[in-house]
């Protein structure tokens, strides 16, 4: 009678557990864009990274990371164990009798203990020190805390024996075997879900942060304007948030009072899934005003331990919006001078021009460089600086460069502002361009223009061409000799990260400033937000060219934030941060404190190594 009682159990819990799973799986299914497989090995070892070693978990916040991966590894022991637990029911012994199965119990015991020390921690956080990033009280999770003290505590009494009234063994063994069944229904209705999602989303996660595809308008793409537009690997993102709230603690138009919460945004989206698959997203589902919020820093995706990538449904919502004529008026003049002009403030061809001939940049053909001077440093008088200053850097060291005049805007702020239409039409003059000079290398200052030309590989441009960050360029320089610095006085700076070169382009960037600082002979104070860590200037998404309007203004926030260094000096590697920075400094009324490029710092030696601007 109890076999048949637990087999009726068992049938019952898995039932209700593949149910409402395939409910979720069969929603990714839909989906137009699938996922990603290819790269296998590359995806394997970022399973066996962030998934098995749990290292994403850990590294943003170590006591409580430890905590959750003493559970995660409990549970990965468990899980044979728990298998064994039930087959024994019906006198199969699937890890044997002997002393394979004696080792694997002693296993299973040290992480027994180690699971009760783990999920004590995270219960005592959660509904003891309750901190906000954590939201309302969980009483799911205090229900799933429970189970597992539970469970442990049966596994243990059971080993070591502690029961000797074959009664009380009976008890706990229904105990602790109801405790799992138990945990298949909780499971897939909250946000527990992640143990058997996660390690899908993390496997099938775009290798680039916030990658987003061309649309083919030919198939009448125009982004997501319902929830079925989604991407299978957003909707499976969906179902995958544990609620942690790191995005949300990371977040910059949060923390600036703005309405976005990324956390609340992914947890909106699943409950829209969950209602109609079909139905319109903007409005029903999101609120339009935060989509354009976001500044796509992608501080929340590079804190996220469970694969998620929220700046993306973002920006195919702002597709959508796009394809719709549904967009800010603020967004109308920066379409509209991009299309005529060719840059995002509708200053002439010629004022470009007028620039390049004044200083004597030459025209590229054949040569080793092709310095790609972006918008900023062809038009923006203080940003034209750090052009000059690169002319003298590549000048000192002996390359062969040369720039393209034709060049137009990469279409950056138009595709993170959602205009597709527009991004595509840059891209293409400028792929022409690109592909028919056949550069060795491209060198830009600016990481937007860095990243939009990483993307054109997506429609054309010869992937074969490195596409070079100038601190890392300018690095390369000093350490191969090829540029001889004097140094300057010993003087202090700050340096500010711009989002899209430490995370972006990657972490593994964030040392190329600071050896260029270094070798300038500059002392580097760090601000509490530094490296792949840094807070938003609020220049991304397009926001550049845009009014905030609601709570803190995002530079203002940086800008103090760098003041509270002391330094005189804020450095930095970005044209948007240039400007962003000098205009927080000059409403808080500090222009007394400089910003500059480092190639702005690294020519200054120059002019004090040879006296004069060769």
């Amino acid at each position: 009678m109890e076999q048949l009682i637990l087999t009726l159990l068992i049938v019952a819990s898995l039932y209700l557990f593949v149910s409402p799973v395939w409910k979720r799986l069969r929603l990714v299914l839909k989906a137009r864009q699938r996922l990603r497989f290819d790269q296998m090995g590359k995806r394997w070892l970022r399973f066996l990274s962030e998934v098995v070693i749990q290292y994403a978990v850990i590294k943003e916040r170590p006591f409580t990371g430890v905590m959750h991966t003493l559970v995660a590894w409990g549970f990965f022991i468990f899980g044979l164990e728990s298998f064994h637990h039930f087959a024994t029911a019906y006198g199969w012994h699937p890890l044997g009798e002997g002393a394979f199965h004696r080792a694997y119990g002693i296993a299973v015991v040290v992480f027994a203990v180690l699971v009760i020390i783990g999920i004590t921690a995270l219960a005592f956080r959660r509904f003891v020190l309750r901190p906000d990033t954590l939201g309302k009280r969980s009483w799911s999770s205090a229900t799933i805390a429970l189970f597992i003290e539970v469970l442990m505590v049966t596994y243990l009494l059971s080993y070591f024996r502690l029961l000797q009234d074959p009664l009380a063994q009976d008890i706990n063994w229904w105990i602790h075997s109801l405790i799992i069944l138990a945990f298949l229904v909780v499971i897939p209705h909250s946000k527990h879900l992640h143990l058997v999602l996660s390690p899908l989303t993390t496997f099938t996660k775009d290798f680039e942060l916030a990658r987003i595809h061309p649309l083919d308008f030919e198939k009448e793409e125009m982004g997501v304007e319902k929830l079925s537009d989604f991407s299978a690997h957003t909707i499976l993102s969906a179902f995958t948030c544990v609620e942690c709230g790191r995005c949300y603690d990371h977040c910059p138009a949060r923390q600036t009072g703005k309405l976005l919460d990324p956390k609340q945004l992914i947890l909106d989206i699943r409950a829209g899934l969950l209602a109609d698959f079909e139905q319109t997203v903007v409005g029903p589902v999101i609120k339009e005003e935060i989509l354009w919020q976001c500044t796509t820093c992608g501080a929340c995706t590079y804190q996220c331990p469970v694969g998620i990538d929220q700046v993306v449904p973002i920006l195919e919502m702002r597709r959508g919006q796009v394809s719709a004529a549904e967009f800010p008026a603020t967004m109308r003049p920066l379409f509209d001078n991009l299309e005529k002009t060719g840059n995002p403030w509708k200053y002439p061809v010629s004022q470009a021009d007028e620039f390049i001939e004044q200083n004597g940049f030459p025209d590229f053909h054949n040569h080793e460089v092709l310095y790609w001077l972006g918008c900023m440093g062809r038009y923006d008088f203080y940003y034209q600086k750090v052009s000059l200053a690169m002319a003298q850097i590549l000048k000192a060291a002996n390359v062969k460069w040369g720039i393209l005049r034709d060049e137009k805007c990469t279409g950056d702020a138009a595709r993170r502002a959602g205009n597709e239409f527009v991004y595509q039409a840059l891209a293409e003059h400028n792929i022409a361009l690109l592909n028919d000079a056949a550069p060795k290398l491209i060198l830009t200052s600016c990481p937007h223009c860095l990243r939009t030309l990483q993307e054109y590989r997506d429609l054309g441009l010869n992937p074969k061409i490195p596409i070079v960050h100038h601190s890392e360029y300018i690095a390369g320089l000093q350490q191969s000799g090829q540029l001889q610095l004097s140094g300057i006085a010993p003087h202090e700076v700050t340096f500010h990260d711009p989002c899209y070169l430490s995370r972006y382009i990657g972490p593994s960037h964030v040392q190329f400033p600071r050896e260029v600082i270094k070798g300038t002979g500059a002392t580097l104070t760090e601000p509490p937000h530094h490296a792949e860590h840094t807070f938003c200037c609020g220049a991304g998404g397009a926001l550049l060219f845009t009014e905030e309007t609601v709570g803190e203004r995002v530079n203002h926030h940086r800008v103090k934030e760098l003041l509270e260094t002391k330094m005189s000096e804020v450095s930095t590697a970005c044209p948007f941060c240039h400007l962003m920075l000098r205009d927080g400094l000059k409403d808080l009324s500090k222009e007394s404190v400089a910003v500059r490029d480092i190639a702005e710092l690294v020519a200054s030696c120059l002019l004090v190594r040879s006296g004069n601007e060769s």
